[in-house]
């Protein structure tokens, strides 16, 4: 992997990863980390690996609060330049075919807000989106989700405390067929699952990596049909 520390300002940098031969026929996609992780967690690897395998460009990144080791997430505005700064240095010195940002919890949700200011992006990926902090049903953050007039692929487990499943299908129906919605069955806010399922976790991580794929790839398909 290539990597670089791009300065977001003096105070802030970004730490980016992305892949040492970018495939200039392939797609995309800008992995952002969740609230509590950064880009090295097995979350995050795992699933690029898979995308990797699957003929998908992934470059992710740090938050500067992460690139300098801190606990508590920065502010809104720099999470949010962040992501304008990763993706105005990925649109200037990547090649790819199809360009998708996203990210688990926290960094797909700050993605929300920024991806409708870039026309080169042709969608948004949720990789367990925190619609709501656990117990506080009536505090819902969906209020960047109704513009975004984007794509989104939204894949959750179905014991997420951050996410209850009839909160969650109730605002993806609102926003008018532009949201795909995969559940993983018995998954947690990272997908782990309970033993008695059967099913071991790298075992889902793939199943995931596999959903990312195959969502694009439609997507790409509809783009080219228009």
């Amino acid at each position: 992997m290539g990597s670089l520390t791009l300065p977001l300002d003096e105070q802030h940098n970004i730490d980016l990863l992305f892949p040492q031969t970018v495939v200039p026929e392939w797609p995309l996609f800008i992995f952002a980390h969740g609230a509590g992780k950064n880009m090295h967690s097995p979350f995050i690897e795992t699933i690029s690996e898979h995308l990797q395998e699957r003929k998908v460009n992934v470059a992710r990144f740090n938050f500067p609060y992460k690139s300098a080791e801190k606990k508590m997430p920065d502010r809104a505005e720099i999470l949010e330049n962040s992501w304008r700064k990763v993706i105005k240095w990925a649109a200037h010195n990547l090649d790819y075919n199809g360009f998708f940002v996203g990210g688990k919890s926290m960094g797909g949700r700050v993605a929300a807000t920024i991806a409708g200011e870039f026309s080169e992006i042709d969608g948004v990926i949720f990789m367990g989106y925190p619609l709501h902090t656990p117990g506080k049903f009536t505090e819902k953050r969906d209020e960047y989700l109704q513009p975004l007039q984007k794509p989104m692929l939204f894949i959750q487990g179905t014991r997420d405390p951050f996410a209850r499943m009839d909160l969650l299908q109730e605002t993806l129906h609102n926003l008018r067929g532009r949201a795909t919605l995969h559940w993983i069955e018995g998954g947690d806010h990272s997908y782990k699952v309970l033993v008695r399922s059967g099913v071991n976790y790298p075992e889902v991580l793939e199943h995931a990596a596999g959903l990312v794929s195959e969502w694009i790839q439609e997507v790409q398909k509809n783009n080219e049909s228009r």
